[in-house]
């Protein structure tokens, strides 16, 4: 069988696409503070950090803004656009050389707001986030109301997804989304909330408690590879703090220790930075060391022990800052699993995918790709991202030879008259 063209662009542009996604960099804002001025504002440009070599490439030649929300941030492996906010202006960033691709002022037809807390969802290529508002009710009192909302960063227009407002206060260091339930999680001061992606309606609200002891759980966020919510557990309030990487579970609200001893840190950055490697099963967050020194700082979710610490540099003696992190393989995959209520399941974003198997998964000499639709080719690539088997097919089932490859994860791309789909598989 001969690819056409057309396929052939096809295939380089998913091989692209997934070889950017698998690349193990952390892109984030580093800041450099003007002097005598607070640490939130000064010059701000986009970098990336690899981790394997503690290596910062700034991408940004000259400052995207004198300052950001330090609520949220998101990446978009498929455009490769990085977006954060500066006081009301919506910036999209290009990660490749740092430049601006969009900037405009935010705004909502429906009734001024802010855009808080906000992510990137890969599961529909849409940015979600907290639109909030006060109304006043008298002289010196107001009332907070809270919306699940949406932005085009195109145009930096909000859409209010939820139909009434679903609380009035939240937390402006912990957020993140299940791309699989299509739920978004925000914390009140007590409890985590999960909102309907669907439609805007409360999905959950559940008390959190710590059994293991703790009083907060901070910086959290999901995790694609192994469907749990991870995030930094406080022991206390005051520093030195005492924190561990911790879990929680949304469906009732319990927070589990995973760090048997505490983290070596005095501090850690409370914000919207945090973020999950999950093809290495890595957490990411910035923290305090002593000298000052900053730190990124990657931890196991599956021991809770440190892995790697990256030490921010510094510019003519004075700490520089680095963050808002995202992992450009965050969620990459995700698809949603949970139909749209609204609709009969018409939002359930690819959902003629589901009928793809890949099996047995843990492989060891072969496994075989069954799909309703005809599979055209497949291209298996290892955690690096380098290839490592193609194969050319026309038929609705496929088995592919395993013997040769070393044990490890790897990441299948299914070419069907359907379109890609990529598959993590593990020998």
């Amino acid at each position: 069988m001969k690819l056409n063209k057309s396929l052939l662009a096809l295939l380089f542009g998913s091989m692209q696409l997934a070889a950017f996604a698998q690349t193990d960099f952390l892109y984030g804002l580093l800041r450099k503070p003007s002097v005598g001025t607070n640490i939130n504002t000064g010059q701000i440009f986009l970098t990336k950090l690899d981790p394997n070599t503690d290596v910062f490439t700034q991408l940004s030649q000259t400052s995207l803004a004198p300052a950001f929300n330090l609520t949220g941030a998101a990446l978009d492996p498929v455009t490769q656009n990085y977006f954060f906010e500066s006081f009301t202006t919506f910036l999209s960033v290009n990660m490749l050389d740092g430049l601006p691709t969009a900037q405009n002022t935010m705004s909502n037809p429906i009734a001024p707001s802010y855009f808080d807390n906000f992510r990137f969802n890969t599961s529909d290529s849409t940015i979600y986030g907290l639109a909030r508002r006060s109304t006043s009710t008298g002289i010196g009192q107001s009332n907070g109301e809270l919306y699940l909302a949406k932005i085009n960063p195109a145009t930096a227009v909000i859409t209010q997804i939820s139909p009434q407002s679903v609380g009035q206060i939240y937390v402006g260091i912990s957020n993140a989304i299940n791309p699989h339930e299509m739920v978004y999680y925000y914390s009140t001061q007590t409890s985590i909330v999960g909102l309907d992606l669907y439609n805007g309606q409360i999905y959950s609200n559940q008390t959190i408690t710590f059994p293991q002891g703790g009083s907060f759980i901070d910086n959290y966020t999901y995790n694609c590879a192994d469907t749990t919510i991870y995030g930094l557990v406080r022991m206390n309030t005051a520093p030195p703090l005492t924190f561990h990487l911790g879990k929680i579970d949304p469906q009732t609200g319990v927070v589990s220790i995973v760090s048997q001893q505490p983290l070596p840190y005095p501090m850690y950055s409370a914000n919207g930075s945090s973020t999950i490697d999950p093809i290495n099963g890595v957490y990411y967050f910035a923290a305090s060391l002593p000298g000052p020194v900053v730190a990124i700082v990657g931890v196991s979710v599956t021991t809770g022990t440190v892995v790697s610490e990256s030490i921010v540099p510094t510019l003519n003696g004075s700490v520089l800052y680095y963050d808002m992190m995202r992992h450009s393989a965050d969620c990459f995959e995700a698809t949603p699993t949970r139909v749209n209520p609204n609709n009969n399941g018409a939002g359930l974003a690819n959902a003629s995918k589901s009928a793809l198997k890949v099996a047995p998964n843990p492989f060891e000499q072969q496994f075989t790709i069954s799909a309703a639709e005809l599979i055209e080719a497949i291209t298996l690539r290892d955690a690096q991202g380098k290839v490592v088997l193609q194969q050319l097919a026309n038929s609705n089932q496929l088995e592919v030879e395993t013997a040769t490859l070393q044990s490890g994860v790897y990441f299948l791309e299914v070419l069907t008259t359907n379109g890609i789909e990529l598959v993590k598989v593990v020998k």
